[in-house]
This record gives C-alpha cells, sequence and structure tokens, in this order.
C-alpha cells in the first residue's frame, strides 16, 4: 500500500484498479482526499484509513481506471456538431435523412442545421450524401454535414445563401463537385470550397471575432464537456485554435465552467483552410509565454501544423499509389510551404514551443520528423513535439523520433471508423501497415491515444478495441501483427497523454499525490473479453475528486 497523509473523503472499494503505474499495478481500492489520490492498496488496507465522514462505495468488482485524456479532441467542434446532426453509426443514406428531418424541424427559423462525422463507406449506399438527399429532408433548413475529412456536404438552401451555383468558379486549393451532365453543383465541396459555406454560416465555424462567436464557442465547449464525463475523458487536447477560441476557452476557466481539463494548441502554419500568414509570423514574438503556461485546468500546449491532407480524402502525401491508381499522386494540395517548414519549427523550438505536425502520408511524416529532427539536433532543449496521426513512418523517421523524443500522437479510432472500406482505397500492404502502434513501441516512440472527434467518434472503448484487436466496426481486421495489449492501449489514453502535455507527474496514473482524476467501468475488464469491452460504459467520472456523472 502506498499512502500520503489525512483521512480520505471518499474511498472505493471492491474494485479492480488498473493504476497504470510503472508496474501495471491492479489493486482493489483507492482512497481519495481532497482533489487528490491518498492511498491504494487492498480492500482492507485502503478501508482502514477511512474516517467518520468517510463515503465508502463497493464497486462489486467493477474496473477503475485514470481519468482518459483525449491527447487530439476538437471539442468546441464536437460541441457544434452535439447540437446537430451527428452522423457515426449511420448505416444507410435513408437513415441518415430521417436523423436530418427530425432535427431540421426544431432548428428556429434563421439558423442553420450542421452535423457530421461521416464517411461514404459507412452507408450500405457506398457513396456520399449529395444536395438533394438532403433536400428531401430538409427544404427550407440550411443543412451543412461535415465529412471526417476535408469535405462536406450542403444542401441547396444552405448553397443558395453562401452564393454557390452553377457558375461559381473553384476556389485555389478547393473543389465545388458538379453534375456530369448539367454542371450543377452536388453540394459536396472539397477543401477551401468549404470555406464558401463557412462564411455564410453562423456560430464559430466561421472564425470571426466578435463577442457571439465567442459565445457560441463557449456554448459548444460546454456541450462537448458534459458529453464527454459519459465517456470517461476528462482531459483533452485541442488542437488548431483562433484567438476567439482561446479567449472562449479563457472565458469558461475564469467562470469556474470548464469541466474537464484541457490543452489549447494555437493554431499555426498549415492547420486552417484559410491561413492569415501575418498572424501565424507575429504569434510567437508577440505572445510572449509559450509551451506550458497555464495550469492543472487550462494550459497552453504545442503550436498546430499540418503538412498534408487524409487517407480517405486521398490528399495524403506519399510514396504509394491507391488501389487502382499507377502511381503516387504527384498533385496533392499541401497545407504548408515545405521550403519554410524547417525554419519555422526551429524557431517555435528555440522560443520554448512544442510543435504538434498533422503527418498523414509517409513523405510528409519524413519531412515533419527531419525538421522536428533538426531544430533538436542545433538545440537539444526538452521539448515535448508531437507527430500527429502518422499513418505509415519509415525505418528513418521511427529512429529519429526516438532520437529526438518526438511523440506519436496517434488515433486507432480511425481503424474503428474507416478499416471497412480500406479494401476499395489500400493495396493489402499498406493496409497491414496502416497506423502501426506496435512497430513505434517496438522503436521505443512514446505512443499518446486519442479519437480526434469529430473526425472519429468520442467514444474512447472503440478506438482501444481497434488499438488491441486491428478491427474496424464491421469486422475486417487490417494486419494483427500491429496489435497490442489491453495495458498498452490504457497507458496510451492515460499517463502517456499526460506525458505529451509534460503532466505526468500529476496526471494519468493512479498513485498517491496525483490529481484524482479517475472513472468507474460497468464490468470487470480483468474477467472481460476484448468484444465485451468494445461496449464497456462509464458508471461514474470523477473529476478532482469529485463525482461529476453517475450514469444512475
Amino acid at each position: 500500500m502506498r499512502i500520503l497523509s489525512s483521512a480520505p473523503n471518499t474511498i472505493l472499494y471492491n474494485a479492480s484498479v488498473h493504476t497504470v503505474d510503472q508496474a501495471d499495478s491492479v489493486v482493489e481500492a483507492v482512497a481519495i482526499q481532497g482533489n487528490r489520490i491518498l492511498a491504494t492498496g487492498s480492500n482492507q488496507e485502503v478501508l482502514d484509513l477511512a474516517g467518520q465522514d468517510t463515503e465508502t462505495i463497493d464497486l462489486q468488482g467493477r474496473t477503475v481506471i485514470p481519468g482518459i485524456i483525449d491527447s487530439h479532441n476538437h471539442a468546441w467542434e464536437a460541441g457544434k456538431l452535439l447540437e446537430g446532426v451527428i452522423t457515426f453509426g449511420i448505416q444507410s443514406i435513408q437513415e441518415l435523412k430521417a436523423a436530418i428531418s427530425e432535427k431540421a424541424a426544431l432548428v428556429p427559423e434563421g439558423q442553420w442545421l450542421q452535423g457530421g462525422g461521416w464517411i461514404e463507406s459507412q452507408f450500405r449506399e457506398k457513396r456520399m450524401p449529395n444536395r438533394w438527399d438532403l433536400d428531401e429532408a430538409a427544404p427550407d433548413v440550411p443543412v451543412v454535414l461535415e465529412r471526417i475529412f476535408s469535405v462536406c456536404v450542403a444542401n441547396s438552401k444552405a448553397l443558395e445563401l453562401a452564393g454557390i451555383c452553377k457558375d461559381t468558379p473553384d476556389p485555389v486549393d478547393g473543389e465545388i463537385e458538379r453534375d456530369p451532365s448539367t454542371g450543377e453543383p452536388t453540394g459536396i465541396l472539397h477543401r477551401a470550397a468549404k470555406l464558401l459555406v463557412r462564411w455564410a454560416m453562423p456560430g464559430p465555424f466561421g472564425a470571426s471575432s466578435t463577442d457571439g462567436e465567442t459565445a457560441a464557442t463557449e456554448k459548444a465547449v460546454k456541450l462537448a464537456h458534459e458529453e464527454y464525463l459519459k465517456y470517461g475523458i476528462t482531459g483533452v487536447v485541442e488542437p488548431g485554435l483562433t484567438p476567439t477560441m482561446m479567449r472562449a476557452y479563457q472565458n469558461l476557466y475564469r467562470a469556474g465552467e470548464l469541466s474537464i481539463r484541457t490543452n489549447l494548441m494555437p493554431n499555426w502554419y498549415g492547420f486552417a483552410l484559410a491561413q492569415e500568414m501575418e498572424y501565424m509570423q507575429r504569434l510567437i514574438p508577440e505572445m510572449g509565454f509559450y509551451t506550458g503556461f497555464g495550469d492543472e485546468w487550462l494550459r497552453v500546449g504545442a503550436l498546430k501544423m499540418a503538412i498534408d491532407g487524409g487517407l480517405t480524402s486521398r490528399t495524403a502525401l506519399k510514396s504509394w499509389p491507391y488501389v487502382g491508381e499507377a502511381g503516387p499522386r504527384e498533385d496533392v494540395p499541401l497545407r504548408l510551404d515545405l521550403g519554410q517548414l524547417n525554419a519555422w519549427v526551429k524557431q517555435a523550438h528555440d522560443a520554448g514551443w512544442s510543435v504538434g505536425i498533422h503527418v498523414v502520408g509517409d513523405i510528409a511524416q519524413d519531412k515533419a520528423v527531419e525538421a522536428i529532427y533538426e531544430a533538436y539536433r542545433h538545440n537539444p532543449a526538452p521539448r515535448r513535439h508531437q507527430i500527429i496521426h502518422g499513418y505509415y513512418p519509415t525505418d528513418e523517421s521511427l529512429q529519429r523520433m526516438r532520437e529526438a523524443g518526438i511523440i506519436a500522437a496517434l488515433q486507432p479510432a480511425f481503424i474503428y471508423g474507416e478499416a471497412d472500406g480500406y479494401p476499395d482505397l489500400l493495396p493489402p500492404d499498406k493496409q497491414r501497415d496502416f497506423l502501426p502502434l506496435r512497430r513505434y513501441l517496438n522503436a521505443g516512440v512514446t505512443v499518446a491515444m486519442s479519437t480526434d472527434m469529430p473526425s472519429a467518434h468520442h467514444n474512447p472503448f472503440w478506438g482501444m478495441y481497434s488499438a488491441i484487436t486491428r478491427k474496424g466496426m464491421l469486422g475486417h481486421q487490417l494486419g494483427v501483427e500491429e496489435c497490442i495489449t489491453m495495458p498498452q492501449a490504457l497507458r496510451m489514453m492515460t499517463l502517456n497523454s499526460a506525458y505529451l502535455t509534460g503532466e505526468e507527474q500529476i496526471k494519468g496514473s493512479i498513485e498517491p499525490g496525483k490529481l484524482a482524476d479517475l472513472v468507474v467501468l460497468d464490468r470487470d475488464w480483468s474477467a472481460c473479453s476484448v468484444e465485451e469491452m468494445r461496449d464497456t460504459l462509464v458508471d461514474m467520472t470523477f473529476v478532482d475528486g469529485k463525482l461529476v456523472y453517475s450514469r444512475e
């Protein structure tokens, strides 16, 4: 037994407590005093600490885990989607239309219906929904539904309000899909073309700096956090934020309305669809502070950058072809100037900032790792730089990541949501090698796991399931050589995610002295199968020692 001092406020006992300590110890009980873990150990050892005012809770064999830290999660955007139509799990376009129709009936006049999380492989029709599908469900309400990456679909009302018609030219770095026979827009908008509807719609998707947009962001964040607590998520790393969004978070913090610990990643080169280059150039010299500023509730994290696009959108910078292609694409739209990448990363590194770089293809990852490695080689100051997504690391990248301490921020949730469509997209060897968690671990690279909501569902247990089994939601399995264990997956979603933000000494595991963020599950993970683990529900979530969610 390990103990601090004083009598506990709360004791959870008769449990399977997965501490995620150095030995992955599993104990029977945990005591909470104030907002800290007081002790862990056997039932008798911990219950002996109880005072007359201690609340004791018999968990009857259920599992306790550290609070989940979702190390890459767009909470403000998730909140906007939660207000509208969440499309994860919808299996046909007919079902999608029914969901839109139900929500559209509740939309006040003059407002838009937003939603998202879809990918065409989830629908029985095996195609993208179009404007005419959405029109059938909501002809009088503007509707925009975001695909998991790089694409959205808008109905005719939304296109009209955005001024998109047959004669509208494609924007630079974007495409308005058109019916081949009539030339009319289909409602499907790629990359920068999405901005045409975003600029027309109200709410923070427009990314303006008015007080109204700040308030809308605050509302969205609060809604997302309330939902996340139901899934045991007690911490989030929020990437790619504008100044308006960061102000919204600080407003919530000052008002005592943050319910989840948050690390903010300011938007830097390459992340946003519309780049304000003057702002990017001023950010480091004018902000003054750098990564790590803040406290246990709200901190400034790494700068968010991006090089390429997505895999299913066919915008990854890679050295190999998709199924049906003769060779790799040479016209992939890049999101920043690769010629400036090394200088930008060095500037951030030298100024005390960590960077997190979005990469999908192997070439993009090599470029990002090279930039970070060179910055570290010239100035070996400790930073928590991260490669985000990192689907296809080369041997050289893995070696450099280990040497420079670069963290891999990965999303096995994409396996759950996308893998069933991969046979039509990826050659067999690229399915096998996709998101190689075990290969990262074998190379000595620290891996943090996240959902990347709304590019995948925020249920962390689905991503953990796919990390362990390599299975998609419909059962298609990728290379089993990259399967990991349950303790490894849990560590990636808790302690390693705390390490990514430099907070591993205060959270991420159930050990005396650490923050009392922990989660009670509805089952005993030590006694259930991996398939049963996928259906895990959260019975209780504690943040800062307080019960903030109870399923009952």
